[in-house]
Order: structure tokens, then C-alpha cells, then sequence
């Protein structure tokens, strides 16, 4: 008989092979859309680039328009740089906090929440105020949060033994052992959250880079699944809850996940004594926020550019791009680089890695994802109990569920709105995962949405007007046992210091808003302090 964690690895396998959708009233349409993986993938497999048409002097080239290459943009405009390049592969800049837009609603396309950020995360917290998000500070030092900014109640539900639920713990036919195991599990976590170093710092930090260097590492040797086993936690509810939050954050299962990682999760954030465990929340998801970020740099943002090589160049670090727009070959000049990309898209880029790979390249695995956007008539009803929430989470579900574009609406009345579906492929073999996910057709995706939403929904096809699909390949680097305290972590931050650079949440081993922004914002400082005054 096949365990959950099976399915769940070979659910990515069976992707390709399709099923019968529900039936519709009318033909759902739709697409695939993204423009990069096509792009990225000749040049992974190698192919030849015709030469630069052109070639341009800048000070400071960005590759990647994602959070960290459009943080470091804010902060190298804000301290006065203006001649910078930002060049990005896709249409629009967000990386995996981009955002779509009907004539209804604005939605995500990847991330689509912000935590309320604590004291740590300074430079979030300063966007955040710039943007209005933040609208005031306490006596206390706490900030005082824009309204329309949080997310509206409810926030969250959960799909379990055929009703709907408030919250996303599956507590309908719990057992006592169940509830028992579940304080004891969050009073273990309130422990972690309460410790300090001597010098005050947290175990567990948001930015990582705020913590105490070291502390708990043992825990990284440890997967999750094993850390639960060893401390008795064997409820099937418990584990599923906090294996949901693995798959969330992560993309991976709790096979798949450091036990630091997890740990992370439940330890490295307060609830705010005012506001709780609301978070910030738009139409657009976190592309707002990456909207926003761009807007002060928007001509100097350049869309459609896949960036095929870096090299030194002299006093100069080269920096060639294709530019898919008008189908022909640039040269940047440039006296500083920012490589905000993945590392394992910084090994392919810059040519005295490319050459000789680095060792840590090859720890840093990562986690495929699809999103889909559902156009619907209507918000749909499907199963009673639980009023409908902003996050729709379904137990044992294939995917994470849904949240509601239209949920932060003041509409009055039911109408359009636009789903967003996450589905994490988070067994034992991404690449597998990955092949079968980048194989299928869009019809196939469309069912398999479908299906797994058809639980609490039956006849939500019929109220579908159109289905888009995202797949993201690489989506987020892999928590995995072992990444931070095998030296690939340390190796990567460390192995360029000028004029080349490497940001990315990669370096931090998880995928956060706060983490992306606060390596992005951290080496656009130490590149401002290596130029020239009035560049």
C-alpha cells in the first residue's frame, strides 16, 4: 500500500498523464505563460549566441529583476546611483513575487503574503513605511500598520473531512493525544523562540543574518521527519500540519526538510501584541510590493534580457545579454555586477565558475512549483461550514488549495474574482518532478487543478472562464539536511567580494521576502562604498 509521502512524490510523475475534468458548462480557457524557461533553457544546454550588436558603459549592472536585484536597485537609487542596468528574463520584474492583472482584479503569480516584519528586518521595515504600508510608530517602537494593508478576517480555512474549518489545524475529530501533542509541539517551539545568545541575539532570525551564528546547528543534520520521531510526535494531524508548513514555505515534505528549517519556521516570528498573526496581504500578492520597489528604477529596468555570460573584462566587468525583444546581442561594461540569481544560474552565467564549477554549487537543490490563476464567474461555494477565507487550504490535498484575489475587495456583493492555486512538488526527486511538470500540456495541468479542487468544490469547473498556468522549474532552493552546516551556505555568501557580486535568498538556504530584500539591500551597500562618488 502506498504511504501519503509517496503519492505526494509520485503525484509530480502523473501530472503528464492527464484525467477526466469535471465537466463545464462552457470551454475553459487558457495557457501556459512565463517566457522564461524556454529562454533559460538554451542556455543551459549551451547554445551558441550570435555577438553583441552593441556594447554600453554603466556603472552597476543587475542581473535578475526578483527581490534582491529590485532591493539592491532601491537602495543603490535611494543612495544616489542612478546609472544602473537592471536586466530581467521575463516580461515583467517580481521573479517569484510577479502579479497578473484582469479587468476584475490584480492577482499573484507566485508569493502573496508579507508577515508583519519584526525589528530585525530594518530595511523591510523602512520600505514599508515609504510605501505607506507602515503608517506610524508607537511609543514602544512597534509600527502601526495601515489597515487596508492587513489581511481582512477571515484569513484562513481549512478543508477537512468534508466541511470547511477555521484555521489550519485539522481539529474536527481530533483526539485528545492529537491536542496534546499539538501543545506540546508548540510549547517546544515557544522554547526555541525564547532563547538568546549572550549578546541577545535570537536562534532562529529573520533576517538569518541577525541571529546567533551557529546556534542549534546540530538540528540541520536532522530532517524534520526524523526530529518529529525522536520526540514522539506521532499524530498523523500534527505531522500533516507541519509538514503543510514545509511544503508552503519550502516546496519540500518533511523528509525533504532541515530540521533547522523547520524549526525556523515556527520559531522565528512573534505574534505582534496588537495584531496577532494577521499579515500584510494585496490583490496582487507580494507584486505589489515588487511594483512598487520597480517603479522608482522603471527605465532602468529591462525586460525580455537573458543575461548569457559575465566575464572580467579588464578594469571592467563584461556582462552580454540577449535581448529577446528585439532579437539581437548586448554588451554591458560595467564597473560592478550583481548577480541576484540563483546560484545555480550564477554558476551557468559567470564564466570563471562556469569554467571550473565551484564545490558548493552542487548542495543548493531546488523545488518545482505550478501555479494556476482561476478566472471565475463567481467566488465559489462548494462545502458549508467555515465562512470562505483569503488562504483555502485542503487537507491531504495535492496541491496547498487557494487564496481569493478579490478577498481584500470592500465589494459588497458576490461576483468575478480570480483563484490562485499553489501546488509544491516535494518528494525525493526534483528533477523528476521537474522533467514531468515541464512535459505537460496545459490541458493536462487544467485537469489536475481541477481535480484537486473538485474536493470541496465539485462544480467549480463550471464556474471557470479561464485557467493560466505558471510552472516554475527552480522556484526555491531546498532547505534540505545539511545545506547550512556543510559550508555551502558560508562558501556561496563568501565567494565574491567585487566587482562581482552574489545576492539571492539562496545564500540565506530558504525562500523569504525579507531574506531576498535584505541580501539584495546589503551588497547594493558594499557596492555604493566601492564606486566612484558621483556615479
Amino acid at each position: 500500500m502506498l504511504t501519503r509521502r509517496q503519492l505526494l512524490a509520485g503525484a509530480a510523475l502523473a501530472v503528464a498523464a492527464g484525467g477526466c475534468r469535471p465537466s463545464a458548462a462552457a470551454p475553459i480557457e487558457g495557457a501556459i505563460v512565463g517566457a522564461g524557461h524556454g529562454l533559460g533553457h538554451r542556455l543551459r544546454d549551451g547554445g551558441a549566441w550570435p555577438p553583441p550588436a552593441r556594447t554600453e558603459r554603466v556603472a552597476v549592472v543587475i542581473v535578475g529583476g526578483g527581490v534582491a536585484g529590485l532591493g539592491a536597485a532601491w537602495h543603490l537609487a535611494r543612495s544616489g546611483v542612478k546609472d544602473l542596468a537592471v536586466l530581467e528574463l521575463e516580461d515583467t520584474p517580481g521573479g517569484n513575487a510577479r502579479a497578473g492583472a484582469s479587468a476584475v482584479t490584480g492577482y499573484p503569480w507566485g508569493a502573496h503574503y508579507l508577515p508583519l516584519p519584526g525589528p530585525t528586518a530594518t530595511d523591510v521595515r523602512t520600505l514599508l513605511r515609504e510605501l505607506g504600508v507602515i503608517e506610524g510608530v508607537a511609543r514602544d517602537g512597534r509600527p502601526r500598520y495601515d489597515e487596508r494593508h492587513l489581511c481582512h478576517a477571515p484569513q484562513e480555512r481549512l478543508f477537512a473531512h468534508g466541511r470547511w474549518h477555521d484555521g489550519l489545524f485539522p481539529a474536527i475529530g481530533a483526539t485528545a493525544d492529537d491536542r496534546a501533542q499539538l501543545e506540546r509541539f508548540r510549547l517546544e517551539m515557544d522554547g526555541f523562540r525564547r532563547w538568546r545568545d549572550g549578546a541577545g541575539r535570537r536562534a532562529f532570525a529573520i533576517p538569518r543574518a541577525a541571529g546567533a551564528p551557529g546556534a542549534f546547528a546540530e538540528l540541520d543534520r536532522l530532517s524534520m521527519a526524523d526530529f518529529l520521531a525522536r520526540r514522539g510526535y506521532t499524530s498523523a494531524r500534527v505531522r500533516w500540519w507541519i509538514d503543510y508548513g514545509c511544503r508552503d514555505d519550502f516546496g519540500t515534505d518533511l523528509a525533504g526538510t532541515s530540521a533547522w528549517a523547520a524549526v525556523h519556521y515556527h520559531a522565528a516570528r512573534d505574534p505582534d501584541p496588537e495584531y496577532g498573526d494577521v499579515v500584510l496581504t494585496w490583490p496582487e500578492g507580494n507584486g505589489w510590493l515588487t511594483q512598487r520597489l520597480a517603479e522608482p528604477v522603471a527605465d532602468r529596468v529591462r525586460v525580455g534580457h537573458l543575461v548569457v555570460n559575465v566575464e572580467p573584462a579588464g578594469d571592467r566587468v563584461a556582462v552580454d545579454a540577449w535581448d529577446a525583444r528585439a532579437a539581437r546581442g548586448v554588451r554591458l561594461l560595467a564597473r560592478e555586477v550583481v548577480l541576484a540569481c540563483p546560484v545555480l544560474v550564477a554558476a551557468r552565467l559567470y564564466r570563471p565558475w562556469r569554467e571550473r564549477p565551484p564545490a558548493f554549487a552542487a548542495a543548493f537543490r531546488y523545488a518545482p512549483w505550478l501555479v494556476a490563476n482561476l478566472h471565475v464567474d463567481r467566488r465559489p461555494a462548494g462545502a458549508g461550514g467555515a465562512a470562505p477565507a483569503w488562504d483555502n487550504v485542503i487537507y491531504e490535498g495535492a496541491g496547498l488549495g487557494y487564496v481569493d484575489a478579490m478577498h481584500q475587495s470592500l465589494r459588497s456583493h458576490d461576483g468575478p474574482t480570480v483563484l490562485t492555486y499553489y501546488r509544491p512538488y516535494a518528494g525525493p526527486d526534483p528533477a523528476a518532478a521537474r522533467r514531468a511538470l515541464l512535459d505537460a500540456s496545459w490541458s493536462a495541468l487544467r485537469d489536475e487543478v481541477l481535480r484537486d479542487l473538485a474536493r470541496p468544490h465539485p462544480d467549480l469547473a463550471r464556474e471557470v472562464r479561464r485557467l493560466d498556468v505558471m510552472r516554475y522549474g527552480h522556484a526555491m532552493v531546498r532547505p534540505e539536511p545539511g545545506l547550512s552546516t556543510g559550508g555551502a551556505l558560508a562558501a556561496a555568501g563568501a565567494a565574491l567580494a567585487g566587482p562581482v557580486h552574489l545576492a539571492h535568498a539562496d545564500l540565506s538556504g530558504f525562500s523569504l521576502f525579507e531574506e531576498a530584500f535584505d541580501w539584495g539591500t546589503r551588497v547594493a551597500a558594499r557596492v555604493r562604498a566601492r564606486l566612484p562618488r558621483f556615479s
